[in-house]
């Protein structure tokens, strides 16, 4: 088998209202879709998503100008040999290395479905099969202009009859008194079973992140999520973890393996939360999730559910999957068909061979931006 052919399809939809957080805005959703063609017929697709658009369209033009020559006429099953060769491509300078990783995790994951199709089996099988359901969570509490912190307690209670386990609830966007109140309602309104985080998106100091986890430590967090500036996280988070004893997850801002290996042997995180799709795909989170279970390091996904949910249910220190309200991410609520459902906080992986799903044509058709 031969691959003939890379297509990508760069889609942009607009959302109901900005999903923002401490530090960005979320107008729209932003993915790529990407199929590798083969001369036998058989296809490998996924979609991989979130971000800023101008990245998306670097990252789309990468795979058609100089990923897609390396592949033509190559075995599809030579996942490692393929992903080092794209590899290179992201050590080009003049350009934003985020575009290359992301459009390496592009062709990575249609790689990877062709693969499980090829075999039959869903890629949470091939790739260790630890279990077939994981709990699944919203990522939620954006900021939102005349909101009271009951307010957020109502969005708590939506997630609940939604059928989901928990919110990775945003803070830092304000004062840390006024994120506590918040926070301390969306607990109330969740109940004691509901599994509640925080996610500053590095955007406290580390004075302002230890008085949070301080005022914090009887909410009983799951983790807190990027609580630190970024120009020097790995000590401030090492330090934070040391002195409060909260879990504390980190990596969904990094790109490389390498990065991730540097805030395990700082003793920076409970939790590596690498996103696939910014992160050199499949190929590379995996080998951070075994390289975790080595250092008795977690992982989770940022969002990205279709992806998600297919690494962390093949791996024993996976976690939770994490999905947004359906408004927040048609494609996942929307264009995927066949996705596992979603009950009493757990999400059932799909059983079809490779990421298990097709996408909905005319969805795709309505917000392509070609």
């Amino acid at each position: 088998m031969k691959i003939v052919r890379v297509e990508t399809i760069l889609l942009t939809i607009a959302l109901n209202r900005d999903y923002g957080g401490s530090v960005y805005s979320v107008p729209r959703k932003n993915a790529i879709v990407t199929r590798i063609h083969t001369d036998q017929g058989l296809v490998g697709h996924c979609v991989n998503g979130e971000g800023n658009f101008d990245v998306h369209r670097q990252a789309r033009e990468i795979v058609d100008r100089e990923l897609a020559p390396l592949l033509i006429g190559e075995d599809p099953t030579a996942i490692e040999t393929l992903w080092s060769r794209m590899w290179t491509s992201t050590h080009r300078g003049g350009r934003d290395k985020w575009a290359a990783v992301r459009a390496v995790a592009c062709v990575d994951s249609a790689l990877w479905d062709l693969l499980g199709k090829r075999a039959g089996l869903p890629l949470y099988q091939l790739w260790g099969g630890a279990r077939h359901a994981l709990p699944i969570v919203a990522i939620g509490g954006q900021y939102r202009e005349g909101y009271a912190p009951q307010d957020y307690g109502a969005e708590m209670e939506e997630y609940r009859a939604l059928g989901l386990a928990g919110c990775k609830f945003k803070v830092g966007g304000r004062e840390v008194e006024e994120d506590l109140a918040r926070t301390r309602a969306a607990r109330r309104a969740g109940g004691d079973d509901f599994v509640l985080f925080a996610d500053a998106n590095r955007a406290w100091s580390r004075t302002q992140a230890l008085a949070f986890c301080r005022q914090a430590a009887d909410l009983g967090l799951r983790w807190f999520e990027e609580p630190c500036h970024w120009d020097d996280d790995r000590r401030d988070l090492a330090l934070l973890r040391a002195q409060t004893g909260m879990p504390i997850a980190a990596g969904q801002s990094e790109i490389t393996t390498q990065d991730c290996r540097d805030l395990m042997l700082d003793a920076a995180i409970d939790v590596c939360n690498l996103d696939a799709s910014w992160g050199g795909g499949p190929t590379a989170w995996l080998r951070v999730a075994r390289m975790a279970a080595c250092f008795g390091v977690q992982m989770g996904h940022h969002g990205e559910p279709m992806v998600g949910s297919h690494l962390l249910a093949a791996v024993e220190n996976g976690t939770y999957v994490e999905t947004h309200h359906p408004d927040r991410d048609p494609i996942f609520h929307q264009m995927l068909i066949g996705r596992g459902a979603i009950a009493n906080g757990h999400y059932m992986l799909p059983q079809g061979p490779g990421w298990g799903v097709d996408f909905d044509p005319e969805f795709i058709e309505r917000y392509r931006t070609d």
